[in-house]
This record gives structure tokens, sequence and C-alpha cells, in this order.
């Protein structure tokens, strides 16, 4: 603002007293409201001073007090269990005996077998470190599996075949499917071991959709009466040519046995021995029978 624009002495001689009163009162207004507010300040310090300085006290033995513990949970012997012990080492799995010389593929579905998803009923079978598929070695070369002296392919399809409880739909090709069933027969893999007149059976999809309808084209005969061809045979006459008739003589046999008829060990013996040719029987299962015999 300025004062010499206005022309009229004792007006400017007015204003500018008015002028400095004013700003004198404005700097003695915010003196006092200063002012003020450093007593009210003070003020508050000593109504509240003995509640501050209560807090002080507790809070310095609070934190004096964790000091303390902490350096105890420090001190602590690891031997206690809430102590800082070393960590047990987690022990890795052993990884279950596999044959050396396969293919990513083939290690891949065989480790299947140690698992659920395993197929235990009509899958490959490990006795000792050799696997069997029934009563026949299964060897393997890198991506090939020789069974029966015969070579096969070791596709995905047909791994999922040979191993897997639940194969996956629409996996095996044509080809598969047809080795699957070569193999089964050449194998006896569907016989029971037991009693090779019978399927070895289960409630699975498997046996539904692959196992049975095998059985039903290469082993189970329709029901009506079966021509029988007559064998010479060793010692004992003759022998039924057909295997499902061969096998009901042999249970026959066995029964009148264990009745306490004699005379029927050379015909049993003739019988097991047919029977294991033709890889009906395995030896297991013939050594078993004679040892049912000699009792």
């Amino acid at each position: 603002m300025s004062f010499l624009k206005i022309k009229g002495p004792s007006k400017r001689d007015k204003l500018v007293a008015e002028y400095i009163k004013t700003k004198n009162k404005i700097q003695n207004d915010f003196r006092s409201e200063r002012l003020d507010e450093q007593s009210m300040y003070e003020d508050f310090g000593k109504i509240f001073k003995p509640i501050t300085e209560q807090q002080q006290k507790s809070s310095e033995e609070i934190v004096s007090k964790f000091a303390l513990l902490q350096e105890a949970i420090e001190n602590m012997p690891p031997a206690l269990p809430w102590g800082q012990a070393e960590p047990e080492a987690v022990q890795a799995l052993p990884e279950p005996p596999l044959p050396i010389n396969i293919d990513q593929l083939a290690r891949k579905y065989l480790v299947n077998l140690y698992g659920n998803a395993g197929d235990k009923t009509f899958g490959l079978d490990n006795r000792g470190g050799q696997f069997f598929l029934g009563n026949t070695e299964v060897d393997f070369e890198i991506n090939y599996l020789v069974i029966g002296g015969k070579r096969y392919a070791g596709t995905r399809g047909l791994w999922d075949l040979l191993v897997m409880k639940r194969p996956v739909v629409g996996l095996a090709t044509e080809e598969d499917k047809k080795n699957y069933e070569e193999i089964m027969v050449e194998t006896v893999a569907v016989r029971n071991r037991k009693n090779p007149r019978k399927p070895v059976v289960n409630r699975s999809n498997k046996w539904e959709n692959f196992i049975r309808p095998i059985w039903e084209k290469h082993v189970q005969k329709p029901k009506q009466k079966v021509k029988r061809q007559q064998k010479k045979t060793q010692g004992h006459g003759f022998l039924p040519s057909d295997l499902n008739a061969l096998c009901e003589r042999l249970e026959l046999l066995m029964a009148s046995k264990q009745a306490g008829n004699t005379g029927l060990r050379n015909e049993i013996v003739s019988i097991c021995d047919e029977l294991l040719r033709q890889k009906i029987l395995s030896r297991d299962a013939c050594k078993d029978l004679m040892l049912t015999l000699n009792k």
C-alpha cells in the first residue's frame, strides 16, 4: 500500500496512524495467543506429569523384562523340545527296482507297478528282479519288450495296457490291442494259476473291455458237446486233446484221488505234463499239484 498517492497531508497522516495501530493490534493479539497456548501446555504438563512419568517407568520395566527373557531364550540348551535344535534330515524314498536298459517311457510306466495305479492282477510282476507276465519271462531292450522270444515295440498304448489298472480310453491303437491280445494268450496271463480252466476275474473295466473278450475268444468254448479226439500218451491209454476237457479230467482225477481212489497217479502226471507243455500250468502250479499228489 502506498501512502504517497494520498494528496491531503492530514488525511494521509490519519490513515498512517490507523495502519500502525491495526498492525500493532494484530501483533499483540498473535503474541497473546501464543502466550496463552504456552501457558496451557504448561498447565497440561503439570496436570498429566504423574501419569506420563508412571507410563514411562512402566515401559522401561517391560523393556528390561523382555531383554532378560530374550537372553534366557538364547542361552537355552538345544536338547529341550522348545530349543533351536537342528532339524532332522529327510530321507529320500528308495527308487523302486527297475531294469537299467529301458527308456524314459518304459521307466515312467513301470514305476506305476509299485503304486495304486498299477495292475496287480493282469499286469507285469517283478519276481526277485525278473519281470513276468503270467508264466512267461519279460525282458527289455531300450524301447522294446521281449516276450516269448518275440519283440514288441513299447508304444505308449501297449505300455498302458500292460501296466495300468485303468488304461486310458482311446490311447491304445488297433495294433497295440492286437499285440496285447497276442501277449496275453501267449503268456497265459488270463488263466487262474490254481485252476487253469477258469479265468482270473475281477470287477474292473479292464476285465470287461480287454481281458474278457480275449478269454472268450481264445479259451472259453461254447456251451455244447465238444468232440473229443483221442491222443496216445505214455503208459496209460488216451487223453482228450481239448484243453478244457483236459482240465476237467484233471479236476475229476484229483477229487477222486482225495476221496481215496488209487491207481490214478500216472494219468494225473501225464495230464500235468501236457498242460505244462501247452503253457496252461506254470511250473510252480505243477509242483504244487505233485506235492498234493504225494500226500
